[in-house]
């Protein structure tokens, strides 16, 4: 959803609806590097969760550039994606419509949002999709929220490891977006939200 804050409830919300009643599209991107304007996405996946934890629809691919000739592979030895794998991927505009496509009508939520959503944004711009997420969530800043002291890290492994949430493999985007919905649930029983109207103040821009 691509919300203002002022609009949130309003448009979208009866009041008193329950948190279970609100889905989120939680993403995960796997890149070459960690600069939109000079890497590559090459996974992306996206699952689709009720508040309450329930899978409502998941979408992963991995990621063939919109450039090959120019495409330089780098990262391996992190996601363990070689680059015959990237050869053979879904088309960067195929994968990016397919995604975009999955997010309506849910929350767009992610661990560290803004660096997934700064390649997205970037290399839809590059095949020329003109679409951009305004409003999240965010797991790391929901994540320190509930550590006001800072008392522990906040790294999506670390959480795992603090809530007990199995992360089949690090670094799978699929695997990592799987780990974030379910951390998302724990994130939202720790901060006490049970209530649509209690999440305008937990978005980001």
């Amino acid at each position: 959803m691509n919300s203002s804050h002022s609009s949130f409830i309003s448009n979208y919300f009866v009041e008193n609806t329950s948190i279970s009643d609100v889905s989120f599209v939680v993403v995960d991107c796997e890149t070459t590097g960690f600069s939109p304007e000079t890497n590559r996405l090459i996974q992306v996946a996206a699952v689709v969760i009720s508040g309450s934890g329930t899978i409502l629809d998941s979408f992963d691919t991995i990621i063939q550039p919109e450039k090959p000739e120019e495409y330089v592979h780098a990262a391996e030895h992190v996601h363990g994606i070689s680059a015959e794998q990237v050869a053979n991927g879904m088309p960067l505009h195929q994968a990016l419509s397919t995604l975009w496509k999955i997010t309506e009508g849910h929350f767009f939520t992610a661990h560290n949002a803004p660096f997934d959503l700064g390649f997205l944004h970037a290399e839809s711009a590059r095949v020329g999709i003109d679409f951009r997420i305004q409003h999240f969530f965010d797991t790391l800043d929901l994540a320190k929220r509930t550590d006001s002291d800072r008392l522990r890290k906040h790294s999506l492994q670390a959480l795992c490891e603090h809530y007990g949430i199995s992360q089949v493999v690090r670094h799978e985007a699929l695997a990592d977006a799987t780990a974030t919905a379910e951390l998302l649930v724990f994130l939202f029983a720790d901060l006490g939200v049970t209530h649509a109207h209690q999440l305008e103040e937990l978005l980001a821009t």
